[in-house]
């Protein structure tokens, strides 16, 4: 049984600022830096997006990306899907992480 899984759920589409997740920050895309935040961890970490661009950019920094529904209408329904069909075991812990928090403490 894993511990504690973090699924950051992320997708191009805002209606307030488009690509937001891919908006860079000291030459870096946003999502990758809440990715690695929370791979500071030690947790078990997943984005969940619809938008193939974002996967890549996760999967080039060898983390894990799912692709999910584009129907969802919240972030904790691409977390829900990735909880259901791509764990390998249940966690004690799931933590939804905003996508668009690229300054979060890993020690928050």
């Amino acid at each position: 049984m894993t511990e504690n899984v973090i699924i950051i759920p992320t997708r191009l589409e805002a209606t307030r600022l488009p690509n937001k997740p891919m908006k860079k920050i000291n030459n870096k895309e946003m999502i990758l830096h809440v990715y690695e935040a929370a791979k500071k961890t030690n947790s078990e970490v997943y984005v969940a997006t619809p938008d193939q661009k974002i996967v890549d950019v996760i999967k080039q920094n060898n983390g894990k990306a799912v692709i999910t529904s584009i129907n969802h209408q919240t972030g904790t329904d691409r977390v829900f899907e990735v909880f259901k069909g791509h764990l390998n075991s249940e966690p004690n812990l799931i933590i939804n992480l905003q996508g668009d928090m690229p300054n979060i403490s890993p020690e928050t």
